[in-house]
């Protein structure tokens, strides 16, 4: 097996919110291919981050007033040094910090930035099957959306190949960081919704890469001055052929 170098927590959640550089990009999924132990490391991190947020906030806002905490006095214990302190105290100091922490957020870190596919796969995983199904355009109100977003991206996408088993169900422009971010939604023959995503980006080049956030299974790739997201579902299979159809396409779009 190669031998790999050790990724940073930063810089592996990094690289899940789309926010890697595009040399560590290309690290991380060299190393993804050599270790699996690399997969298993981006498995642990990533996890939904807003419900967590979310209940932290809660807490927050319910908690009761911190007491006002007398000084303990360290217990005189020279024979064991001057680390040696009464084990009351350091139970009473343990229960404050905690109780600290937990009741003011003092000395809890900020959250680290989100990047675009981050917020992506947050807005994709509130999709259901439901979601799409009355979304039925025609052939000409497909390609009145698809004028629309190119002109938004400044890229035409009106040739957007059909790929296999996806139906068309509609485009819109979003927006991320002041930056247009294009979605175009589609549905499985078995109603899986599934989302390809465009945004301005970087003037590198980066092939399909395979992972996964919020749950589903994601593909995302580069051409120079795009980046591309294609998400949606728990099978990575059909949608490496999806993202394998759309990576072809999208790589003869002249920038």
């Amino acid at each position: 097996m190669t031998q790999v170098r050790a990724f940073s927590d930063e810089e592996l959640t990094a690289y899940l919110d789309g926010e890697a550089n595009d040399a560590l990009h290309a690290e991380i999924d060299a190393a993804l291919e050599a270790d699996p132990a690399v997969a298993d490391q981006l498995a642990m991190l990533d996890i939904p981050m807003v419900p967590i947020a979310e209940a932290y906030e809660a807490l927050l806002q319910d908690a009761p007033p911190m007491p006002d905490l007398p000084e303990a006095a360290p217990v005189a214990t020279p024979a064991r040094g001057r680390w040696a302190w009464g084990v009351g105290t350091f139970a009473t100091g343990l229960a404050a910090g905690l109780a600290v922490a937990m009741f003011t957020g003092f000395g809890t870190p900020e959250p680290a930035p989100r990047g675009w596919v981050s917020f992506v796969a947050s807005y994709q995983v509130l999709y259901t099957p439901e979601t799409l199904a009355i979304a039925q355009p025609t052939a000409e109100e497909a390609a009145v959306q698809l004028a629309a977003v190119s002109d938004a991206l400044g890229i035409d996408v009106t040739g957007l190949p059909e790929a296999q088993g996806l139906t068309f169900k509609r485009a819109q422009v979003l927006g991320f960081n002041d930056k247009p971010l294009v979605q175009i939604a589609f549905a499985r023959a078995d109603g899986t919704p599934v989302a390809l995503c465009i945004i301005p980006a970087g003037p590198d080049a980066a092939p399909v890469s395979m992972g996964a956030a919020e749950g589903m299974d994601l593909a995302r790739w580069n051409t120079p001055g795009f980046g591309f997201l294609l998400i949606g579902g728990t099978d990575a299979a059909p949608l490496a052929e999806e993202a394998e159809t759309f990576q072809s396409w999208s790589a003869d779009i002249a920038i």
